[in-house]
């Protein structure tokens, strides 16, 4: 491993290069990119500013890199750090040799950027609850790990077309979207044995899709052989030419659903006779009855006596002192996990309910309690360079709204923000979602949302929607709160709204040609 962590080092240093020569002129953006994004930071839209985005494995942050992060961020003269939806942590605003320096000191505390970005494996999904969740026939959260680390070994060598993304889930409830990324697992039990369901070709951004139902149960034993075929399937298969359609969705598309399964088989085949790789032998503990919560924030775990809270910072951006205060709250209890959601929460585990609702106490000035305040939103720009517009600032214009108008907003949904139709924010899978572009009104052109209304997860019941309208940025926040007084007044929740089409005619007035 030390030789590998060298390797890496001396990448940092080529990085660095590149960078000063991005800044002087002597190469271009897209060029600096072509080898960054391998590196896990980016230059922002800013001149001279960078972004590194630090791999917290699946989401799994133990308490030194929690606090490493923290320190680099206060050390960097940062305020906040950034927390993504897919499960690891961002520092922006930094120079290139920031960037390079904190990528050294990472390294030799075993956090890493490596692949972070780029055309690579990106971080493995997991449910945030794995391990504790109370409906899981056994923890994936090993198999998550198994393939991160997998994935990480290997990061030099591959020539993907484009990045590829794995996700486990704990439950059907798929909280980690096994059901809509490139390869997804879920635990069931069949005929009294563990095994994985899993799911194919499925993907966010431009042109999203659900997954592909694979027509086999696999053997957690074997998770490597099936992910080693779809690597091999992706560099046979996928587009190397055209970066638009450089993803595992457009395979099926292009060759059929039945054909593109066999091609699967076929590669499957040969990474069997070709490869041998060690598995994890789950241990079966599922499901399990759970004292439940009337605090939503304070989820029941598996673990008899123990609760999961959940803390939200606005937008996804912890601050700093808001994290130090967190330091300070787990040194206290011995026992205590931290993890990501996909929907940049940070979850607290194993906890006593005596524990969990002091957690809660100290940081309820802080923190987002209500679904719609606990919305979430890509960085969107300034800072990233191929954002449209200013989701952050969409994402708490709602925020100041709600909270100015004194309505009841238990009733909203979470809003799930994108910068661009990238889909950062999953906003095709999300019951009220947002993607951002550009939009003529009047003689000026604009900032402009295209809203999807009543999209699902879950992996039985996804349903990703196509737009149904596009709304200035301006008016969103009014929408919101006049959502929200309707379903107050109706006594209505939000899905119901959506069902009736009462939620949809009440958007759609906020629609421009």
């Amino acid at each position: 491993m030390q030789e590998y962590k060298n390797l890496l080092k001396e990448e940092v240093e080529v990085l660095r290069e590149k960078g000063k020569a991005f800044l002087n002129g002597d190469i271009s953006r897209n060029e600096f990119k072509g080898f960054s994004g391998g590196m896990g930071s980016y230059a922002q839209k800013e001149a001279g500013k960078f972004m590194i985005r630090l791999r917290t494995p699946s989401g799994i942050i133990s308490r030194e890199h929690f606090d490493l992060i923290l320190n680099y961020a206060g050390e960097n003269g940062l305020d906040k750090i950034h927390l993504t939806t897919r499960q690891a942590i961002q520092l922006h605003e930094l120079t290139i040799d920031q960037v390079c320096d904190i990528m050294k000191d990472a390294i030799d505390h075993d956090l890493f950027t490596r692949g972070g970005g780029g055309n690579f494996p990106r971080n493995v999904a997991l449910s945030p609850m794995a391990g504790a969740d109370p409906d899981e026939i056994f923890d994936v959260t090993p198999y998550a790990l198994l393939v991160g680390d997998y994935f990480f070994r290997n990061a030099t060598t591959y020539k993907l077309p484009r990045k590829l993304k794995v996700a486990f889930s704990s439950s059907m409830a798929d909280t980690a979207g096994a059901a809509v990324n490139d390869m997804g697992f879920i635990p069931v039990l069949a005929d009294g044995k563990p095994m994985f369901r899993m799911w194919l070709a499925g993907g966010m951004g431009s042109n999203p899709a659900a997954g592909i139902l694979y027509d086999e149960l696999v053997k957690p034993e074997e998770v490597l052989y099936y992910i080693e075929a779809m690597v091999q399937l992706f560099k046979a298969e996928g587009d190397y030419e055209n970066k638009a359609k450089a993803r595992i969705r457009y395979i099926p598309r292009r060759m059929g659903v039945e054909a593109f399964i066999q091609c699967y088989k076929d590669h499957l085949k040969a990474v069997r006779e070709n490869s041998t790789f060690g598995g994890i032998t789950p241990v079966v503990s599922g499901p399990v009855s759970a004292k439940e919560s009337t605090n939503p924030l304070i989820l029941p775990q598996k673990q008899e006596g123990r609760y999961t809270v959940i803390l939200h910072p606005l937008c996804g951006q912890l601050m700093l002192e808001d994290g130090r205060k967190i330091q300070k709250l787990i040194a206290d209890l011995p026992e205590a996990e931290l993890r990501l959601s996909m929907d940049e929460d940070l979850y607290v585990r194993q906890l006593t309910m005596e524990q969990a609702e002091h957690v809660l106490d100290v940081m309820k000035d802080s923190m987002k309690t209500e679904p719609v305040a606990m919305s979430v939103a890509c960085v969107g720009t300034p800072t990233c360079q191929t954002g449209v517009n200013q989701s952050q600032t969409l994402c708490k214009n709602i925020d100041d709204a709600v909270k100015a108008s004194g309505i009841n907003s238990s009733y909203l949904p979470r809003v799930y923000i994108s910068g661009c139709p990238n889909c950062c924010s999953r906003h095709a899978a999300a019951a009220l979602g947002f993607a951002g572009r550009k939009i003529k009104v009047g003689d000026a052109m604009v900032e402009g949302f295209d809203c999807y209304i009543g999209g699902q997860t879950g992996a039985d019941t996804v349903k990703l929607v196509e737009k149904s309208g596009t709304i200035p940025a301006v008016q969103i926040p009014q929408m919101i709160v006049e959502l929200g007084k309707m379903l107050a007044a109706a006594g209505k929740d939000y899905a119901t709204a959506v069902s009736d089409g009462s939620a949809g005619a009440l958007i759609e007035k906020y629609f421009v040609a």
